[in-house]
């Protein structure tokens, strides 16, 4: 096991480390670029206005667009989420003239995206949406309408550019499911993204050691499961596959909901849950699974927002908190910065892919 971790020690910052702690700057710039791109918001919201919402993605994508459905469902907007290559090879055929479609690829050169979009290129009744960080990319260049995030070029596994998305799906949500302005949301999104940067500032000002102490403690376990409810689930997914694709530790993701369905058996010395809270309406039922599992002797550690906080519901790694997607978006920080720790260890190259790609070119 690698030495309790000393945040006095200096770490050059190597590109996947970099690009974590430009998260709270990319957001800024999103904000920026979505303002650039209101006209086309204003056709986003007419073109799918009524319609049956498809949202799909593969990898950060498909948990990005999670995120997406479970805060436009709590609004009275019915969406579906779809994996795209399900959407592409076995449910192409249930889509109508009725309904809309939202891809989300960062790349915008992922294969099962590109398949998908040829097929429903064949069919323009269907209006397809793509939020991609790519304006030059296969599927910008054949939606309806492309959303770009402005995140710059990312080359380690999703950071940056998962917390652009999720200031995106923040505005998509609010276009899609309330009556406002198009200039209004884009207004707020302006200001959140300010303040959420802000709120970012301590835990990147402390990189190696925030990155470091969450190492330590996921090397203390036998099996590590990271957890959440409503939104929280997104950062969940995403923390694991981050986990797995740059530090090979093999972190399962689950809804803290059906972690008790048959996984709580797993509780005992040697399991470690990282519970993400961002959900003050379920904060009572995170506090509870916490004391069970402790009382089994896993170790838990919390990371939320500060309305979640109770005596019974402590917040190790805490954030004052926003909107439930841009939450989504920041609370994944701590725990890709532990991926960036424990790839450092192993690896001279932390976040360099050694069997797949960054960008998923064939089946």
């Amino acid at each position: 096991m690698s030495p309790i971790y000393d945040s006095t020690e200096h770490h050059e910052r190597d590109i996947f480390l970099t690009e974590i702690c430009e998260s709270g700057d990319v957001l800024r710039r999103t904000a920026g670029r979505l303002r650039e791109q209101r006209r086309a918001l204003h056709e986003v919201r007419h073109r799918l206005a009524g319609r049956r919402l498809i949202l799909t993605g593969m990898g950060s994508s498909a948990d990005a667009v999670t995120g997406l459905a479970s805060v436009l469902g709590r609004s009275g907007r019915e969406s579906t989420v779809i994996n795209t290559a399900e959407l592409l090879h076995f449910r192409l055929a249930s889509l109508t003239d009725q309904h809309g479609v939202i891809i989300v690829s960062q790349s915008g050169h992922s294969v099962e995206a590109v398949k998908l979009m040829n097929a429903l290129t064949k069919d323009r009744a269907i209006p397809v949406v793509v939020v991609t960080n790519m304006a030059d990319s296969p599927l910008a260049d054949a939606a309806d309408f492309a959303i770009t995030l402005g995140a710059g070029v990312e080359v380690g596994p999703s950071s940056k550019t998962y917390v652009a998305t999720m200031l995106v799906m923040q505005v998509l949500a609010e276009l899609l499911a309330c009556d406002d302005e198009v200039e209004t949301v884009l207004a707020r999104a302006g200001h959140r993204a300010d303040v959420a940067a802000n709120a970012l500032a301590a835990w990147i000002g402390d990189a190696e050691g925030v990155g470091g102490r969450l190492a330590d403690w996921i090397e203390k376990a036998q099996s590590l499961f990271v957890v959440g409810r409503g939104v929280g689930v997104t950062a969940a997914e995403l923390n694991a596959l981050v986990l797995k694709e740059s530090a090979h530790v093999p972190a399962q993701s689950m809804d803290a909901a059906e972690f008790r369905h048959g996984p709580l058996e797993l509780a005992a010395p040697g399991l470690a849950v990282a519970l993400i809270c961002v959900e003050p309406s379920v904060a009572a039922l995170d506090a509870r699974l916490r004391t069970d599992l402790l009382s089994r002797g896993a170790a838990v550690m919390t990371i939320g927002i500060d309305a979640c906080r109770t005596d019974d519901l402590p917040i190790d790694y805490v954030l004052p908190g926003s909107e439930p997607l841009i939450d989504a978006g920041l609370i994944a920080l701590p725990l890709l910065l532990a991926a960036w720790a424990e790839a450092s260890r192993r690896s001279e190259t932390p976040g360099a892919f050694s069997v797949g790609a960054k960008v998923t070119t064939c089946e």
